[in-house]
């Protein structure tokens, strides 16, 4: 036998996954190109170095208060490894511990438990540092329209601090071309009206492409006028370990950073496979965003079997932009509540979902064309049964969610 390995359940241990296929098959592993991890040493380098803005710690002298913005788990970004980085840059402008809010920037998601919050910021910053989430029933200051006639609404624990900085990450974004940067200002820290109509008016660029677009350029346009001095963007390999650092202006910081992970996420797709395995790591925490894994599926050949690997861990998943909006048509609508739609179970099945941690039912409201398989050795004993006398090519995408094609 001949093996690959895959890693799945993002925050949730990380699990490897042993793919394991008879001799002969054509086995073809897919995955960003070899990049070095950043030292130490060159991680604190990145600080001292910033792209178009003073360092951190210029910054911060003679300001009273800071607040850092993070992302939550829907993210891959591993900001505890640039967390020590930052609160010394804010101790040597004269910034001390009690002076520092650590604001959760995630729009519309759920709210973050203790240990989401200590798997995302480090034990040590979570004990030292306060921490506060993106309520949407929070006060939020309007700071008006957008030049794109967007109304702009931060919230309060955010605009009551001096010194902005906003950590993220940078890859292949559906909306926004690339994430990070500004879009940490919406949908991160914004109320809800204001993410609606960002999301519902403004043209995006698609993944990996034009980052010069309406949604990205809105977002970088409220960043400015909420005051976010400095943004920290993380580069990733396909096994979330960081390749690349940069920090700086909103702007600029976030075009260098793109320039770089338009190799660094790249990837060369094999359209003839017979069998395609796609993974929605490191976005595999619950079933909805892992299937943004599965894209490579959509390039493979009509008669291909293809494999979705996710992990789902936290099930069907949860986002309230979807109730509030629903809230509103109802509203409109003159609704008091919303239609019954029975979920609808077919025989039928487009590709196989590997999940050993959600049940048929989670799948069938998340992925109704997928058949659920437990192990890999369920799914190997099927491939073995349908290539029988057959040597079919294999292509492995690993971290696809996270991936784009190279042309």
């Amino acid at each position: 036998m001949q093996s690959a390995q895959v890693l799945t359940a993002a925050w949730y241990g990380d699990r490897e996954v042993n793919l394991t296929f008879p001799d002969g098959w054509d086995l073809n592993v897919i995955g960003f190109e070899e990049r070095p991890v950043l030292t130490e040493d060159q991680r604190r380098q990145a600080f001292h170095q910033p792209i178009g803005s003073p360092r951190i710690s210029e910054m911060a002298q003679g300001k009273k208060s800071a607040v850092l913005i993070a992302d939550d788990l829907t993210r891959p970004t591993p900001t505890s490894e640039v967390m020590p980085f930052i609160l010394e840059e804010l101790r040597e402008g004269g910034i001390a511990d009690e002076d520092i809010l650590i604001f959760m920037g995630f729009g519309c998601h759920r709210q973050m438990r203790r240990d989401d919050i200590t798997k995302k910021l480090g034990e040590d910053t979570v004990r030292r540092i306060r921490v506060k989430q993106n309520e949407l029933d929070d006060p939020f200051v309007y700071l008006g329209e957008t030049s794109r006639g967007i109304p702009l609404h931060i919230n309060q624990w955010v605009m009551d601090r001096e010194l902005k900085i906003g950590i993220g990450g940078t890859w292949p974004h559906g909306t926004a071309g690339f994430s990070g940067g500004g879009k940490m200002a919406i949908p991160g820290i914004a109320s809800f009206e204001t993410i609606s109509r960002a999301h519902g008016t403004l043209k995006g660029g698609g993944r990996a492409d034009n980052v010069e677009n309406e949604f990205r350029l809105n977002s970088e346009e409220a960043a400015r006028m909420a005051g976010l001095n400095t943004t920290v963007l993380t580069i990733l390999n396909d096994r979330r370990q960081i390749t690349g650092l940069f920090v700086g202006d909103v702007v600029e910081a976030h075009r260098a950073a793109v320039e770089v992970a338009r190799d660094a996420y790249a990837i060369k797709l094999m359209p003839d496979a017979d069998i395609v395995i796609t993974t929605g790591y490191p976005r595999d925490h619950d079933l909805k965003y892992g299937s943004q894994g599965g894209w490579p599926m959509r390039h493979s050949q009509p008669e291909a079997t293809c494999i979705l690997i996710n992990a789902g861990t936290e099930g069907v998943g949860y986002h309230r932009a979807g109730i509030l909006r629903g809230k509103q048509l109802r509203e409109e609508e003159g609704r008091e509540r919303e239609e019954r739609k029975p979920l609808l179970r077919s025989e039928d099945w487009d590709y196989i979902l590997l999940s050993d941690a959600v049940g048929p039912m989670e799948v069938l409201e998340t992925h109704p064309r997928a058949k659920l398989m437990e192990s890999w050795d369920e799914i190997l004993d099927f491939l073995k049964q349908k290539y029988r006398d057959q040597k079919p090519k294999v292509a492995i995408y690993r971290s696809s969610a996270i991936a784009y094609p190279r042309e």
